[in-house]
């Protein structure tokens, strides 16, 4: 940056998207480029040397740590009565009430953040919504303070659904219920997310089918994301496979529609029914009994920057609810998409099972290769400790030393051990 220009002022001009530069707001026009929606953009290119980015960069600000940043648009997309509803509602709520260092992970992390959260439904009514809060919240946590800043919304029982993005005679267009919503979000000061199921219903354009109208709905979610500051999800679907969906590729490539909408977002985390195989076993290795659809499979299948991408697993509890259990699982754990992916995976889980692993001695991962998964537990001592060095290079995972201990134990960011909380378990590590 030179002298007291400023930067990254966006000022939306009917369809033209101007940055606004200058010690006194002037617009400086020395490029044009289209904005893929029939505007333009205004650069000045000359303003952006290398140097521009010579400070230290900030870190990820992340709503669910490993997995959901802030401010950055979303699909969470799921096959029917898969739970990704009540899952999204699960997750505002946490935001709004806040989440404790023990909670489950959900949507692939820890929530890190809290304020206030909206969600938006246009499939459940006024009972359904009651009776999930009433059994995620025993407590009575919307009873205090903390309600004000969940904002539940049953379009069915609240005047019913409006298009926010509709497709007219001049292309696609923000209608003004849209509008109205973005002026009240915008008065929110602490929104942290927002939450839109399902997006058919809101988008009366063929968002599965035009990439143009897919490409302009995500744009639009883009900018109330930036403007709010709070990441901004909505749930979408994925179509009904010939074979059961097994890795995160393949969950992508199940998500319905054209691939601008899983392109033109940050993040896309997908939800789909385990095989009947799988969910048994599974089932078998938690006590619990075996019912169609009880255990579900998701991860991050996008993300533009850092993420955890692993395969974890969920099972409905008493009322529904999808709960993570990857942790208490070792046997019917899923297979990881790949090496270093399943590392961390595997020290995750040892880690919140309380026997975390250090990378060499006695609890290193070479010693202690009969606990990870297949390829990992066949690898030599040199490649394996090689890869965790990768591991803790990219970030994936962390080295922590334990109150009164001198090793340095291996976990993930968020992670008990990495947080300073953790506490070991005696018994067999096998």
């Amino acid at each position: 940056m030179r002298g007291n220009q400023q930067r990254g002022l966006l000022d939306v001009r009917g369809r033209d998207v101007v940055f606004v530069w200058g010690d006194q707001g002037s617009d400086v026009s020395v490029g044009r480029v289209d904005d893929g929606l029939g505007g333009s953009v205004f650069v000045g290119i000359r303003d952006w040397t290398a140097d521009t980015f010579s400070d230290q960069p900030e870190p990820v600000d992340y709503l669910v740590d490993g997995s959901i940043e802030m401010g950055v648009p979303g699909v969470v997309a799921a096959m029917g009565d898969t739970g990704k509803s009540f899952a999204m509602l699960d997750l505002c709520r946490r935001v709004a009430f806040g989440s404790g260092p023990l909670a489950r992970p959900v949507f692939g992390g820890r929530v890190v953040k809290s304020g206030s959260a909206v969600f938006l439904t246009a499939e459940d009514a006024y009972k359904t919504v009651h009776r999930r809060l009433h059994d995620m919240d025993p407590t009575g946590a919307r009873f205090s303070e903390k309600g004000e800043r969940l904002l539940v919304v049953p379009l069915p029982d609240a005047g019913g659904v409006q298009a926010f993005w509709q497709l007219g005679k001049d292309g696609m267009l923000e209608t003004d219920a849209w509008k109205r919503l973005g002026d009240q979000l915008a008065s929110i000061d602490d929104l942290a997310l927002v939450c839109i199921d399902p997006l058919a219903s809101f988008a009366h354009a063929p968002v599965n089918e035009d990439p143009a109208a897919g490409a302009f709905v995500t744009a639009s979610l883009a900018r109330a994301a930036a403007q709010t500051g709070a990441s901004v999800l909505v749930a979408h679907h994925m179509r009904k496979t010939a074979k059961p969906v097994e890795t995160l590729a393949e969950a992508r490539e199940a998500i319905r529609g054209t691939t601008a909408l899983v392109d033109g977002v940050r993040l896309a985390y997908a939800l789909w029914p385990a095989e009947e195989k799988r969910a048994k076993a599974v089932c078998k290795e938690l006590g619990r009994p075996y019912s169609p659809g009880c255990i579900v499979l998701g991860g991050i299948v996008k993300a533009n920057g850092a993420a955890r991408r692993v395969v974890s697993t969920y099972a409905r509890n008493g009322f529904g609810l999808l709960e993570d259990v990857t942790a208490d699982l070792k046997a019917a754990a899923p297979k990881q998409d790949d090496t270093l992916e399943a590392l961390a995976f595997a020290i995750a889980n040892a880690a919140a099972a309380g026997q975390p692993f250090t990378k060499t001695g006695a609890s290193g991962l070479y010693q202690q290769r009969h606990r990870l998964p297949e390829p990992l537990k066949t690898m030599g001592r040199n490649r394996l400790e090689s890869l965790a060095d990768n591991a803790l290079d990219a970030g994936e995972i962390v080295a922590a030393i334990a109150k009164g201990n001198t090793p340095k134990w291996l976990d993930v960011r968020g992670g008990q051990f990495a947080e300073g909380y953790g506490e070991f378990q005696p018994g067999a590590s096998s």
